[in-house]
């Protein structure tokens, strides 16, 4: 039998049917599970297994937002009163192995797509001690983050503390953000510098 009949096999297809319909069964008993450890949990909102949350009491999901493996939310309460450290609005697609260090600030809008592996952050590690290991120097809140309605963060990509990207602004592939991106704008490099506008 050629490879083509293979893969075209009907046994296969129902084998692939079956464990999407066990990782959805799957999906949503853990979401179910999960949720209550959010500040707010909205309507259909899906995380996937695994998940690493720290302190997700201070975390805000929206409606219909699809968070999948290996997410990291690692929230702390840097302000100290109990409010929610990171927003996620409605409708927001966020990759496999996410990290969001959301310390004081962190608020993603409605319809954001953000690819794998994206690390977003508000908060750094102090250096400034040349006889202390950097690990010993502690950490700190550096700026708020938002990521406005309809924006792409490319996979790979790192959004540094103080960053605003603008509505449907795009961020490429791999790219370091060190500075706000203008909405409807194309982004991209190491630090990301402005590629060409998006035409409206």
């Amino acid at each position: 039998m050629s490879k083509n009949k293979l893969n075209s096999h009907p046994c296969k297809h129902r084998i692939e049917g079956l464990l999407a319909f066990i990782h959805s069964v799957v999906t949503r008993v853990y979401s179910a599970l999960m949720a209550s450890r959010f500040a707010g949990w909205g309507q259909k909102s899906r995380i996937e297994f695994p998940s690493k949350l720290m302190e997700p009491y201070l975390v805000i999901v929206g409606e219909h937002v699809r968070i999948c493996s290996h997410a990291w939310f690692n929230a702390k309460d840097n302000r100290r009163d109990g409010r929610p450290t990171l927003r996620i609005g409605d409708h927001t697609y966020i990759g496999r192995m996410v990290h969001i260090n959301a310390w004081q600030d962190v608020e993603i809008g409605t319809d954001v797509l953000i690819g794998d592996r994206v690390t977003i952050l508000d908060a750094d590690h102090h250096f400034g001690d040349v006889k202390v290991p950097i690990r010993h120097q502690g950490d700190s809140f550096m700026g708020p983050v938002k990521l406005e309605t309809g924006c792409w963060i490319g996979s790979g990509a790192v959004i540094l503390p103080g960053v605003t990207i603008g509505r449907n602004a795009v961020v490429a592939a791999n790219a370091v953000v060190t500075r706000d991106v203008p909405e409807c704008t194309l982004v991209g490099g190491v630090p990301a510098k402005i590629i060409r506008k998006i035409d409206i």
